[in-house]
Order: C-alpha cells, then sequence, then structure tokens
C-alpha cells in the first residue's frame, strides 16, 4: 500500500502559473475532459469520469481540478469509481486493475488486482459502495475492500456453474444478500452469514431467466437491475417490470437524495419514493444524477457536464482539454502546438475518424471547428507540416485531401478537383506527407497512387511524378533540396530519396537495408526528421539509424549508409535502441533527440552517444508506454507526448535559440524560501555562457546554455544554497559579441 499527500503534490505541480514560466522538469497532464462517463456527488462538489481521467467539479465555486499522474494518482486509464460520504472516500478503479483511495488529501495505492496472477482480464465494471466496504464487480469475479483498513480483504472468484471462472457484470446488497449479475443469469447469496463460503459457488443460487444482468441497484426496499434492455423490480418475492416492459438503451441507475435517476438513451427519468416517473428529456446522455439543490447534472459521449436546474435552466460545463486522446502527429511553432488525431488502420485503410486536429498555446486548448466549411467535414488528418518562415500549417489526411491553415484557420483544402492529387484508397485522396523546398515549392506525397509524388510551384500550379512506388508516406527535405520520403507496406524498400534537377525531371533512388543499398535497420521506417547538423535520423521497427552524409545519398557506396550508434551504457554494449520500435523522433533546440517508441520515450544526447533520460509509465506522469508521436514548443521547450492514452508534458531544458539575446527572462523571480527547484534563463543566444555572481562580483554558479535555455540547480561551486541578496547573471554568446546582464533576488 502506498500513501501519497495529495494537496502537496497538487501544490507542487500548479508552482508558476504563467505558461510560459512553467517550472523546468515539471509535467501537466492535457487529457480530453469533454465526454461523461460516470458522476458521483460528494460533499460540495462532483467527480466527474472522462473518457480518460477523472476532475472534481465544485458545486459552489464551479471550477474544475484535475486528478491525474501528476498529482500523485497512479494512472490515467480510470474506469470506474464510486465514493463514501461515509468515510469521505472516493475508490478510483484503473483498467489495469489498479485501484486508488482518495481519502482528504490522502491518495492510498493497493495494487493487490494489477500484481495478482488471475488469468484473463481484470476489468473492474462497477465500485458498490455498503458501509465501510467497496465491492468491485470484475471480469473475474468480486473484490472486497475494507475502507477502513484500506486494505483488500476479500475476493470471490470462479462463481459460475461448476466453479469456472465467471464475470460479474454488476452487484448490491439487499436485505443483507448480495446480488449479482452474469452471462448465467442473477445470482444471490447471504453477504453476512459466517456459516456460508462466498468463495465456494455452490453457496450462490442462481435466476437464470434474468441473464447478464446490469445496473443493479436497491432502492427504497426493493432492487433494480436491467437484462435484455428491460428495467425490473424486486420486492424480495417478486419481480415486475418497471416503465411497462419496455426495452430502452438503460445506462445507469443512481440513488441520489432519497430518488432514483435512470439514465437511458431516450432520456432521463426520475423515479420517486411512491413510484411515480418523472420524464426530464435529454437523450442520449451517459450518465446522470441529483445533487443536494435537486440540480440534475448530466453529460454523455463528447457532450460534456451539463446542469439543468429546478426551472429548466441548462448551464454547460467542459474543462480545457483537447478534443480526444487520439494522436497521430505533433508540430510546435513559436508559442504553440498543432496535433492530429487520425490515422489508418494496420491495413492502411481509413479508420474514419472525425476528431479532427488540436492546437495548444498559453495553457489553453483550440479544437477544430466542425461547422467549418473547409475543414469540419474531413476525417483521418495525419502528418503535420509547420514551415519555421512562414505562418502556415499543412494538414494531411487519408482520405480527406490537404489543408492549409494560415494564422491558425483553414484557407484552402486541395482534392482531386484543384491538384494533382488523385483519389486512392476508393474514392478518397490521401496525403501522408508534405514539406516545403528552399525554393518554396510544397511536395507532397499521394499515397497508392500512379503518380505518387505530387508538386505544389509557388505560383499554385501543380505537377505530379511517377516516382516507381505507389506508395509514399512522411518525407522531409533536406538543406540540398533532396527529398526523403517512407515508403510504408513495401518489403523491399524503407525509403524514397528524390531531387529535381532544373528541367523539371526527378532522379531517384531507393533505400533499404542492404549494405550499400542503405543500411537500414529494418525496411519498416516509422519515423524520419533532419537535425540541426543536417544530418538525417531514421526511426525504424528495429532501432535508429543516421545518414551523416545525406549529399553522398545518390553517389551511394558505404560513406552513403545509414549508421547504427553503438552505446555502452556501462552494463552492455549494443546498438541505440535497436531492440525497440521508434515511431517518432524530434529535435529540441540543443539538438537532442526526443524518441517516441512502443517502450516509453527516450531523450538521446545530440550525438546519439548517451541516453538522457528514458520516460515510462512507472518512472513519470506518462499516460501509457505507447507513445505515438512527440511535440516540441520551440519558444518554451516544453515536450509534449501523444499516447494511447492520452498526452502528457514535460518542461525541458532546452529552446530553440538564435545568435542574440531574445526576451530573455529569469524564473522564478524571486526565488522565496520555500521554492528549492531549478532556475531557469530563457531567450539566450545558441549556447551561451552564463556566470551566475554576487553584487561584489564573486561568481557563485557557470553554465552553458543548451539551446537558447540555462537551468541553474540554485546551488553554488560547494553544492550549498547562496545566502539572501541580489544576483547577476551575466550571459554572453559564442563570439561574446552580445553580452547581457540580468538581475534575480534570491530569498532565504
Amino acid at each position: 500500500m502506498r500513501r501519497l499527500i495529495f494537496l502537496i503534490l497538487l501544490l507542487g505541480s500548479l508552482v508558476g502559473y504563467a505558461q510560459n514560466n512553467t517550472p523546468t522538469y515539471t509535467w501537466r497532464m492535457h487529457l480530453p475532459y469533454n465526454s461523461v462517463r460516470q458522476i458521483v456527488e460528494a460533499d460540495q462538489k462532483l467527480f466527474i469520469l472522462a473518457d480518460v481521467g477523472i476532475y472534481e467539479f465544485g458545486l459552489k465555486s464551479g471550477e474544475a481540478e484535475f486528478l491525474t499522474k501528476v498529482n500523485g494518482f497512479s494512472e490515467s486509464n480510470v474506469v470506474s469509481m464510486g465514493y463514501s460520504s461515509e468515510f469521505n472516500t472516493l475508490v478510483i478503479a484503473y483498467k489495469s486493475g489498479d485501484i486508488d483511495l482518495l481519502k482528504g488529501n490522502s491518495i492510498i495505492n493497493l495494487p493487490g488486482i494489477k500484481r495478482s496472477t488471475i488469468f484473463g482480464s481484470k476489468d473492474i465494471y462497477e465500485v458498490y459502495i455498503y458501509n465501510q466496504y467497496a465491492y468491485l464487480s470484475t471480469a473475474f469475479g468480486i473484490v472486497v475492500i475494507d475502507l477502513v483498513a484500506e486494505e483488500i480483504i476479500d475476493d470471490y472468484q470462479n462463481l459460475g456453474l461448476g466453479g469456472v471462472p465467471i464475470a460479474v457484470n454488476s452487484l448490491a446488497i439487499f436485505n443483507e444478500i448480495i446480488y449479482i449479475g452474469t452471462n448465467e443469469g442473477i445470482k444471490y447469496a447471504p453477504g453476512f452469514d459466517n456459516n456460508v463460503n462466498l468463495k465456494n459457488f455452490s453457496s450462490w443460487e442462481t435466476i437464470n431467466q434474468y441473464d447478464s444482468a446490469v445496473c443493479i441497484t436497491d432502492y427504497n426496499n426493493k432492487l433494480y437491475f436491467v437484462s435484455d434492455s428491460i428495467l425490473y423490480s424486486f420486492d424480495g418475492l417478486d419481480y415486475s417490470t418497471v416503465e411497462s416492459g419496455v426495452k430502452k438503451g438503460y445506462k445507469n441507475l443512481n440513488v441520489c437524495h432519497g430518488k432514483l435517476v435512470v439514465c437511458r438513451y431516450e432520456g432521463i427519468a426520475v423515479i420517486t419514493e411512491s413510484g411515480s416517473i418523472e420524464e426530464y428529456g435529454e437523450v442520449a446522455m451517459s450518465s446522470a444524477i441529483l445533487d443536494f439543490q435537486n440540480n440534475l447534472w448530466f453529460g454523455g459521449f463528447y457532450r460534456g457536464l451539463m446542469k439543468k436546474d429546478e426551472f429548466g435552466q441548462i448551464s454547460y460545463f467542459t474543462p480545457q482539454g483537447p478534443f480526444a486522446s487520439t494522436t497521430y502527429d505533433m508540430e510546435g511553432q513559436g508559442n504553440s502546438l498543432w496535433v492530429t488525431s487520425g490515422g489508418y488502420t494496420p491495413a492502411f485503410a481509413p479508420t474514419y475518424n472525425s476528431y479532427g486536429y488540436y492546437r495548444y498555446e498559453d495553457g489553453n486548448w483550440f479544437n477544430r471547428n466542425t461547422s467549418d466549411p473547409l475543414a469540419g467535414g474531413m476525417r483521418d488528418f495525419t502528418a503535420l507540416h509547420v514551415p519555421k518562415d512562414k505562418n502556415e500549417t499543412w494538414l494531411g489526411s487519408f482520405g480527406s485531401g490537404l489543408l492549409k491553415l494560415e494564422n491558425g484557420k483553414p484557407v484552402e483544402r486541395y482534392t482531386n478537383s484543384n491538384s494533382a492529387l488523385k483519389v486512392s484508397v476508393g474514392t478518397n485522396e490521401v496525403a501522408l506527407g508534405m514539406a516545403y523546398d528552399n525554393q518554396n515549392n510544397l511536395w507532397v506525397s499521394n499515397y497508392e497512387t500512379d503518380r505518387s509524388l505530387a508538386v505544389m510551384r509557388p505560383n499554385g500550379d501543380w505537377v505530379d511524378f511517377n516516382v516507381g512506388t505507389k506508395r509514399l508516406g512522411e518525407m522531409v527535405v533536406d538543406e540540398r533540396d533532396q527529398i526523403w520520403i517512407l515508403v510504408p507496406r513495401t518489403s523491399g524498400n524503407g525509403i524514397l530519396v528524390a531531387k529535381e534537377f532544373q528541367n523539371g525531371s526527378l532522379r531517384t533512388r531507393f533505400l533499404g537495408t542492404s549494405k550499400n543499398g542503405g543500411g537500414l535497420p529494418s525496411n519498416n521506417v516509422k519515423a524520419i526528421v533532419q537535425d540541426k547538423d543536417g544530418e538525417i535520423w531514421v526511426g525504424t521497427e528495429s532501432g535508429i539509424a543516421v545518414f551523416y552524409n545525406p549529399s553522398l545519398v545518390f553517389e551511394g557506396g558505404a560513406n552513403a549508409d545509414a549508421q547504427q550508434i553503438i552505446i555502452d551504457d556501462g552494463e552492455d554494449i549494443g546498438y541505440l535502441l535497436g531492440s525497440e520500435v521508434v515511431n517518432d523522433i524530434k529535435i529540441d533546440g540543443g539538438n537532442r533527440k526526443w524518441v517516441a517508441t512502443n517502450n516509453g520515450a527516450w531523450l538521446i544526447k545530440e550525438d546519439g552517444s548517451e541516453v538522457v533520460l528514458h520516460l515510462t509509465e512507472v518512472n513519470s506522469p506518462l499516460p501509457s508506454n505507447v507513445i505515438n508521436c512527440i511535440g516540441i514548443i520551440p519558444n518554451t521547450g516544453e515536450v509534449f507526448f501523444g499516447t494511447t492514452n492520452g498526452i502528457a508534458s514535460f518542461r525541458s531544458d532546452a529552446t530553440e535559440a538564435q545568435d542574440l539575446h531574445k526576451n530573455s527572462l529569469v524564473f522564478p523571480n524571486p526565488v522565496h524560501p520555500e521554492y528549492d527547484g531549478p532556475i531557469t534563463i530563457t531567450g539566450l543566444p545558441e549556447d551561451a555562457t552564463v556566470k551566475i555572481a554576487d553584487v561584489a562580483g564573486r561568481v557563485v554558479y557557470e553554465l552553458v546554455a543548451v539551446g537558447g535555455t540555462a537551468v541553474w540547480n540554485g546551488l553554488n561551486f560547494d553544492g550549498k544554497k547562496p545566502q539572501t541578496g541580489v544576483y547577476l547573471i551575466f550571459s554572453a554568446n559564442k563570439d561574446d559579441e552580445d553580452s547581457l546582464v540580468s538581475k534575480l533576488l534570491i530569498v532565504r
């Protein structure tokens, strides 16, 4: 059992509210909160289970507080929750089987189910509170938690006929008898008789006609449940249908302040103690409750949280966040980050993902406008291209063509009707990659077409080329205007390199795994990027390789091949990430490589000689080890990770830099006595020298910027904290031609 103090962690995560001044080495979560799967009322607040995570909503303040791994919670993928008002405890169940108890400001972790050797699924379907116990309905049976002892005290498994494993869909206790819903019917047994062994399947009676019962709830001396889409009640003797036995899309039943709230697809209803049913409307919702003031709170799939008061007035609440948890690509631009949500199936077919794209800037998320005439109907957004010297953003798609945005707004959509893009994969235009060259030509890969490489000239004219393969993917254009393009789903090649001559013809070369033929670790190339030294870094399903001499690519030979990097970590010698599936590579302001894999995120030293960080869901707040993509905001150095369970970000210590000082900033400033974190200086020239001195001119520390940022640990050369006073920060570029003096106040 692990106990954390939630309040301390929460305060620690909120130090430095200004978005550009987020403390270095701190984390933030960016989860979608516009869906509602479950609502639980606590004292003067609600707990909302959204698409992935949980947030707390103050009924008086109207403010949201997020409960994430950054604040000390164990995981991100929450599946169910329950609340005990008597013991002020929220029970949080995760997809993995892990459990957290939130008791006031303390988080208690109960990893027993997650760590168990149970064969098969550990899914938790419901949390039912009875006195001091929480009963979990799971894929393998029942688990009982003592909320006072803060531990798992019992479990009942193999309750199926003959003692076979069986899932428990739902559970409630009525007249001290435990009723459970299974695919064999409703099973029941005395819950508190010491002479009854609840672990023995024969102790449980079965009512066969109500198979796969769900939403089992005790209310007003009756047991309610749903079977075969019909709502029933049981008074201890007889079973009766409710709502005339009409089949409906029941989602859940909640007892709220003496009433039973019934949430169904057809609308929300409330059953009173007299048995009357009052309709509230609001179709297609997933969860609903009545609060202590008789307000109806409800929500559904991408509908947000809503409140209907006693006068019928509706209010809407949706916390900030990306529209969905899915990610395909990320690219930074200035102070912002662009994210696409789409993709394609493993067989390269459309997923029909309609979540669009998201943009993050200064703490706010902006999602695609679904009513936009250009972008609103597009699906499966894939690759991004954000030119550094243009206020443009280009978004490819798997089936909706190519979209151009200016100043964040869609201005043109290119399809087969107004460009050289041709239909493929049925009747759809697929644009999997795009990039500008130095002549302002926009190159586009038009997947699965005969002339799969297209280019739009600066004057708007289009030309297309037959390059010997129909299958082209993401691309990068190097400083010599050579176009490096992934060749997906092709066993013999991994990359195509193309170079346009002045007469408009192309020179091409395919690269594969053979010696003198490319030297790739694998032909399944998933990522490609050019670093600040002009080298081409490639990510494959078998690690990383680097083209150190891209200018020689058409000459061929060993010097033109990709090279794998051999590293020695003191315990083993091998290829850099040689056993990892690399999904994405991004370059930060210090020319270091951030690598997305199926085994977490890696920070690699600029020359690949050392692994600086390996971040996983165990040693960091990452929601998942499977990282689809990475994006870096240039001006702040904040690194975003798109995982299978949503987005998280980490304030790194490297930003993009120029030759001179620009908008230099020292934070936090002043440094208060309780602060024990790093002190960051941004807006520096590239690789600037930084010296910290007291007012007498004595240098207390010296360091070199990574890109445009220097991070001081707050200690002097002796490893001690400097005394209270004003300190001068001297910084200069590499040539000592541009210098700056900043001031920092330290209070001890």
